[in-house]
């Protein structure tokens, strides 16, 4: 007798799905995913915390710079306020003073302070902060004027500058 086996859905059962074996290639690529994903937040963090360690060596391995400006002849009365006049007329209170380094990039900038008149001159303090330390030689401009060169011990020593 040849009969047809009846399958589970005409027997009234649920059929069953065949059983079949995991592939033989296991997936890694979450693993590797988050292993990659660990390695760039490690570099992120090592990259930021050298950033930071450069930072707070430039903020830390500097000087401040002082020293004063004595434009002769400009003075009024002594300990009265005074600023520069005629061909001196660009320095005043407030004028800059840019520090550079040999290559003439920016590395620091002051100001100058109130004008007082000493004898005959008129005499300018200064200070310029966080002046990195350098082993060559700084380059000083102040206000229009041109750009003078000093060393690091003279810079740290106190500038007496004449115009």
């Amino acid at each position: 007798m040849s009969e047809n086996p009846l399958t589970p859905a005409e027997l009234g059962e649920d059929p069953v799905e065949p059983v079949t074996s995991p592939p033989s290639g296991r997936r890694t690529w979450p693993i590797w995913v988050a292993i990659g994903v660990a390695a760039a937040l490690f570099l992120c963090c090592a990259g930021t915390a050298t950033a930071g360690a450069v930072v707070w060596k430039l903020r830390h391995d500097d000087f401040t710079a002082n020293g004063d400006l004595t434009l002769s002849g400009s003075g009024t009365k002594d300990g009265a306020a005074c600023s520069g006049n005629e061909m001196y007329g660009d320095i005043a209170q407030g004028t800059q003073i840019v520090v550079s380094d040999p290559e003439g990039t920016i590395v620091a900038v002051g100001t100058l302070g109130d004008g007082v008149t000493k004898g005959p001159d008129c005499v300018f303090p200064f200070t310029v902060e966080h002046v990195p330390k350098m082993k060559k030689f700084y380059g000083i401009t102040l206000g229009q004027r041109g750009t003078l060169t000093y060393t690091p011990d003279q810079m740290k020593e106190g500038l007496h500058l004449y115009l």
